[in-house]
């Protein structure tokens, strides 16, 4: 695992093989008077989200900035306008995307005109790699400068696509450690600024009086499940999840499980499973950290709830239902990480446990979590890893040192095609 460097306040920027050392640039030490301009495209909520923290940010680092946008409503209320509500259009699957390409294609050609017409000083585009690669790539032919936050999962899936990032990036800033030796191995230049989830969780404050509210008592444990954020996700684990949870049930009477809704059209599916299933859980609308924050264990499927729960440090199981053929070929094909949870992959060892494909039992399930719920051996075990773990990935002010290379690429004159001046003078 790649250590981070210096104090967690640090900025870590690589250069690419070859390239020759940038001069320090603090992001005031400004000759020219003219105000730095910033265009940033979100195409989906969470980026959106990420996208107005650096907004923030760059206007406390530099007043001056004007930022607009191609994005969400958080973008535009953060003041980055955008000529529409982008994120409202994202889609997921082969067959919806393909609907709805003229849409994207019409989006892709007008925002490269409008670049074109009046370049800002730098591009930031934030994840959703299908829309906003084709796009970094228009954008650095035109000679702005490209500075994409948030790396694409190309260290997982198919990372031969690494080349086309190399050929429409001129700075990646990335989200995890073990991200920044990948693109240092590849010869991109990148700096691992952190995960801004991590400062979103930091200044929640805790709801009173939720325990009342769920029903739950002071001793009653809370399990959390957490069966994803899409409709085939929830549709494929939460069913195994309502099983073990009877299991659970079965054994330790006093437990609460909940079920927190990620969007308004998720609940008709969870609260059809949770009836077929004839356990007593309760479906929440959203409150999704609030139930992170309370359990004592939880059941989740992998992705960004995992790091929620490492902040929380609540023991947990990992589920993802797949047939075992669609599991066999990802692994033989696609999937170049030994695990699917970002929790295991930013340790590099089994901190929680996995059960992958389609053949584990709700039966597995509950026995892992009845491990997990009482206290015991199992439950020390992964309370100590996971606090170890918090210690080190769980760094402050990822958005501020974003917001300092991009400003740092903003003030570079003729930056495009090559890397960005150290925002902080490290080596």
């Amino acid at each position: 695992m790649t250590a981070v460097v210096g104090a967690p306040a640090s900025v870590e920027t690589t250069q690419g093989a070859g390239e020759p050392e940038p001069h320090a640039t603090a992001p005031h030490a400004e000759t020219d008077e003219r105000a730095p301009r910033v265009f940033l495209v979100a195409g989906e909520a969470s980026g959106d989200s990420h996208a107005a923290e650096l907004v923030r940010a760059l206007r406390e680092l530099e007043p001056r900035v004007r930022c607009e946008s191609l994005g969400g409503p958080l973008l535009a209320a953060a003041g980055a306008p955008s000529p529409m509500d982008f994120v409202a259009h994202a889609t997921m699957g082969l067959f919806p995307v393909l609907k709805k390409l003229p849409f994207f294609t019409r989006m892709l050609r007008e925002t490269t005109e409008r670049l074109e017409r009046d370049p800002p000083d730098v591009l930031v585009p934030v994840d959703y790699p299908g829309f906003n690669l084709r796009l970094a790539r228009r954008a650095r032919a035109l000679g702005i400068p490209v500075c994409y936050y948030v790396s694409p999962q190309v260290w997982a899936w198919a990372p031969w696509r690494v080349g086309k990032i190399a050929r429409s990036v001129d700075h990646m800033m990335c989200l995890f450690p073990f991200e920044r030796a990948f693109y240092e191995r590849h010869g991109v230049p990148v700096t691992h600024v952190g995960h801004p989830i991590f400062d979103a969780l930091r200044a929640e404050k805790r709801v009173a009086g939720f325990r009342d509210e769920v029903g739950a008592a002071p001793a009653d444990p809370i399990v959390a499940l957490l069966p994803g954020s899409r409709g085939h996700e929830v549709a494929e684990n939460l069913r195994p999840m309502l099983e073990a949870a009877a299991a659970i049930r079965a054994r330790e009477p006093q437990a609460r499980f909940i079920v927190p809704c990620a969007n308004a059209g998720l609940r008709p599916i969870i609260e059809g499973c949770v009836a077929a299933s004839g356990v007593d859980a309760l479906v929440l609308d959203g409150q999704a950290r609030e139930v992170a924050r309370r359990a004592r264990v939880a059941l989740v499927t992998s992705g960004t709830a995992t790091l929620e729960l490492l902040f929380h440090e609540v023991p947990m199981v990992v589920l993802y239902r797949a047939s075992e053929l669609k599991w066999s070929l990802a692994r033989r094909f696609l999937l170049h990480v030994k695990w699917i949870s970002l929790v295991n992959i930013l340790a590099d060892r089994d901190v929680v446990r996995e059960l992958v494909g389609g053949t584990w039992t709700a039966g597995e399930v509950a026995e892992h979590a009845l491990e997990l719920l009482r206290d015991g051996r199992a439950r020390k075990k992964m309370l100590a890893r996971l606090h170890d773990l918090k210690k080190e990935v769980a760094l402050q002010g990822a958005s501020k040192r974003a917001a300092e290379v991009v400003l740092s690429v903003a003030k570079t004159p003729g930056t495009a095609g090559r890397s960005p001046a150290n925002p902080r003078g490290k080596a």
